[in-house]
């Protein structure tokens, strides 16, 4: 799955997260989901044993 974010600030928000664990949701997102950052979008593929679940990306979607 691929999501476009509203731009960079949104992007850097997500690595500085992902690097500092400092929101508990967005880490366990990172847990469950294989997440490629690209310049304005990232590419979501759920980790073996889980599945999308419209909840976490709404989430995602929602701290961005």
């Amino acid at each position: 799955m691929k999501i476009a974010l509203p731009g960079s600030d949104a992007i850097e928000a997500l690595i500085r997260v992902k690097e500092d664990n400092d929101c508990i949701f967005i880490t366990g997102f990172f847990y469950k989901y294989d997440v490629k950052i690209n310049d304005l979008s990232i590419d979501i593929e759920p980790k073996e044993n889980f599945e999308y679940n419209p909840k976490d990306i709404f989430h995602l979607a929602w701290y961005v």
